[in-house]
């Protein structure tokens, strides 16, 4: 019991202070396409799924957390107790038609922890980014004359902290539901100085968005044995239109002399706007997945969200579309009772995805595509896991004056797996 205690109070410390540094941290991207709309979206797949291309939506099982379908959290076994913690670290090569340079984003990806409640009903607690504004670019322009500096800069995070559960209906069919609090502060600033000529007044905007409200999704799920005793899942998710409470600030003004005794500032505009609601999309998706033998899943998921009818900042702007993700992965475990060889205890994994971003640009959508790999690797004398993952990719075009983003993406995945509700004859 006294086991059980401690680790109970590890992990509402470890939630606790992850909720804190999520709401404060700076965040996964620093692609200047973070700029539009509420950021960079975060992938809804995580722990296994980061390395079999972000499947999940059609896939069970029971020794990982998987936050992409509710539904899913019945296949976890009435005993035990999972914990999973995630960490992220990204570079990015930027490339436009005339330069390039790069960058390195390192973070906390999620913190999950899920238990049973009775043998048909599971319950998850987590928290996650939802979205990530992190971009600075300056541009150097020159007009009659005079030499303009502007500087572009953004950064916040949205975060869900959600409380999942999952419902056995009949042995073969489960639904669940995610229920989260979305909270956090988006803002971009504009910020330009006349280089050549001091008299000039500089011109500054600040722009924010702040949302806090709940929200919710529902999942589903169907599964069954072949003759062969191979498992087919089938699973769906939807999450209707949702209005959330939010806060639209805009500051603009002018200065003369900024940062001197002499300063001359003029406000041109504030704006502090409540009665617009941040409405975000209709999302669904669908996914299927094959189990052979216990050896070997396969797995396929399609994801969209009609960001063309949602409204960000009080409107809905015309560089938003529909986002539509298409993603395939494999998972391969050769013998996971073998005794003589640990690697063929290991979970070796590879995916693939093709996505349509929520942003159309110079006439552009933007897409991006990849590859995934990765291995669990079992701790020896536990039940528990360390997940590696690696995703290769490729986002936007230099094509029609936009940016390519080429990065490599390195995932670690702790998963804590421990016995729990057991009454132990010895202790």
């Amino acid at each position: 019991m006294s086991k059980t205690i401690r680790i109970v109070a590890t992990v509402v410390v470890v939630f606790v202070t992850s909720v804190a540094a999520m709401a404060q941290q700076n965040n996964d991207t620093s692609s200047p396409y973070s700029r539009y709309g509420l950021g960079k979206l975060r992938d809804y797949g995580q722990g296994r799924s980061s390395a079999m291309g972000g499947i999940g939506i059609g896939t069970r099982f029971s020794d990982q957390i998987n936050t992409a379908n509710p539904a899913s959290y019945t296949a976890i076994d009435s005993m035990t107790f999972l914990m999973d913690f995630g960490l992220s670290s990204r570079h990015t090569e930027f490339k436009s038609a005339t330069s390039k340079n790069g960058d390195n984003n390192t973070n906390l990806s999620n913190i999950d922890i899920s238990f049973p409640i009775t043998h048909w009903w599971a319950t998850v607690l987590g928290i996650m980014p939802y979205s990530d504004k992190g971009y600075q670019v300056n541009l150097t322009s020159e007009v009659e004359g005079n030499q303009i500096a502007t500087d572009f800069n953004g950064k916040g995070t949205l975060t869900k902290v959600f409380w999942g559960n999952g419902f056995n209906i009949t042995p073969n069919f489960s639904l669940g539901f995610n229920a989260w609090y979305l909270f956090g502060t988006l803002s971009d600033n504009i910020y330009r100085n006349y280089l050549t000529d001091p008299n000039m007044y500089d011109y500054s905007e600040v722009k924010s968005l702040m949302i806090h409200d709940y929200g919710f999704n529902l999942g589903v799920q169907y599964h069954f044995k072949t003759k062969s005793n191979n498992q087919w899942v089938v699973g769906g998710t939807f999450e209707p239109s949702q209005k959330y409470q939010s806060k639209y600030t805009l500051h603009q003004e002018k200065a003369l002399f900024r940062g001197t005794s002499n300063q001359i500032t003029d406000t041109l505009t504030h704006i502090e706007d409540r009665s617009q609601l941040t409405k975000l999309p209709v999302t669904y998706g669908a996914g299927v997945s094959y189990v052979i033998k216990n050896k070997i899943t396969l797995g396929a998921d399609y994801y969209h969200q009609s960001w063309s009818q949602a409204t960000v900042f009080g409107q809905t702007p015309s560089y938003l579309t529909d986002r539509n993700r298409y993603s395939a992965g494999v998972e391969w475990n050769p013998n996971q009772y073998s005794i003589r060889s640990y690697w063929n205890r290991a979970y070796y994994r590879m995916g693939m995805f093709y996505e349509n971003s929520y942003l159309y640009l110079n006439g552009t959508q933007i897409n991006s595509y990849g590859m995934t790999f990765g291995i669990g690797l079992p701790l020896s004398r536990s039940r528990s896991t360390l997940n590696l993952s690696a995703e290769f990719g490729r986002l936007g075009t230099t094509s029609n004056n936009l940016l390519k983003e080429d990065y490599a993406k390195l995932t670690l995945h702790f998963l804590l797996n421990e016995r729990w509700f057991i009454k132990r004859k010895f202790d």
